[in-house]
């Protein structure tokens, strides 16, 4: 990739010679349709003895550990003529607050990787043949399956496969010398993609995790069911040591913090949940939740799922051991998602008034067209 290039001018450059002359060309070549696939069940076994379930957490050990973060973000412009899905991956650390960046932008560290953040799925069947793309490493028109991208294809579908695949390539680039933090599951559930994509990304991702020390973390469990289907089998003996039911919950997060709740009190201090082992293809994930509360006297906390590959009770002291923001995320984190977010956006303004000024109309798009409300 050449250096010191301006991300405006190469994306003047990108909309000119690409965007525009691809969704304005068309043949009869019909689009390959193949159904989503989708993630694996929720089902884990707790492998720790019940009166080692809740465990309190040491971190003094890990407070001067290198640690490395990575988040990828992705937006889509949906119009007329078809989406421009675009994706940015930004690499932090507790050493430096922003490693490497991609695609370039000016007065940042640049991660070399040479993958395209940009792909282009047209309303029209495309040709197999369209020389001049093979000239560019920042777009693609193709998934990994050799089909092409189409406007049959969800955002979602798109904007997935360019995002993961960024965030692999950018693991690869990360040094050995510390841990690194990934925002998500440490193996994604890729719930959007064909299977044939899918299974060469989780390919991809499984060579880039093998021997490192990786760790997942999800932030969001309302909709996560994996600890209250682990327990099931235990109700009755969790019900009578814990004072809570994990079958009568619908989510991790509503059961978690009933458990607090009833078997807590202040002042708070950092706990872990688990181990659950959880088997995703031919891969053992080890699964704790870590409980960060905000205050030791006000019942506010931060509960994160910690994915490893090691059954390692020290991967989720390290991650208590970092500096949290106010949202209960740890501030590397924080950073990386907050900046591939502020690259995403102003790439897909770029994107958007440039087209729109061609006149590529934009289309009206919401998220509840996926679930067909």
């Amino acid at each position: 990739m050449p250096k010191k290039l301006e991300l405006q001018v190469l994306l003047k450059d990108i909309i000119s010679k690409y965007i525009v002359n691809y969704l304005s060309s068309s043949s009869n070549i019909s689009p390959n349709i193949e159904n989503l696939v989708g993630e694996d069940d929720n089902r884990g076994i707790l492998i720790s003895p019940l009166n080692e379930f809740i465990r309190t957490v040491s971190f003094e050990k890990h407070s001067q550990s290198l640690i490395y973060s990575l988040d990828g973000s992705s937006r889509s412009f949906i119009s007329s003529k078809g989406i421009v899905s675009l994706a940015s991956v930004v690499v932090s650390s507790t050493i430096s607050p922003i490693l490497g960046v991609y695609p370039p932008i000016s007065g940042f560290p640049e991660l070399d990787l040479k993958k395209p953040f940009l792909a282009l799925a047209s309303s029209a069947h495309q040709s197999p043949l369209i020389p001049f793309f093979y000239s560019s490493e920042y777009v693609t028109t193709l998934s990994l399956d050799g089909s092409f991208f189409t406007s049959v294809n969800s955002p979602e579908e798109i904007e997935t496969e360019i995002r993961t695949i960024l965030e692999t390539e950018a693991l690869k680039k990360i040094p050995n010398d510390g841990s690194i933090i990934l925002d998500g599951p440490l193996i994604p559930p890729l719930i959007f993609l064909r299977s044939k994509p899918r299974d060469d990304i989780l390919s991809l991702r499984l060579q880039a995790i093998k021997g490192r020390n990786v760790i997942g973390i999800v932030k969001r469990l309302d909709k996560s069911r994996l600890l209250i289907s682990s327990l099931y089998k235990l109700s009755s003996k969790f019900m009578e040591k814990f004072r809570v039911d994990p079958s009568r919950y619908f989510s991790d997060e509503s059961f978690i913090l009933d458990l607090l709740k009833a078997n807590l009190s202040p002042p708070y201090s950092p706990i872990s949940l688990g181990p659950i082992l959880r088997n995703i293809g031919n891969t053992p994930v080890y699964v704790n939740y870590l409980i960060y509360p905000l205050h030791p006297y006000v019942f506010k906390f931060a509960i994160l799922r910690v994915e490893s590959l090691n059954n390692d009770s020290g991967v989720v002291d390290q991650i208590s051991s970092l500096k949290f923001t106010k949202d209960g995320i740890p501030f590397i984190l924080a950073i990386a998602d907050r900046t591939a977010k502020e690259i995403t956006n102003a790439i897909l303004k770029i994107i958007m008034t440039s087209l729109e000024s061609m006149g590529v109309q934009a289309s009206f798009y919401s998220k509840l067209e996926q679930v067909r409300i």
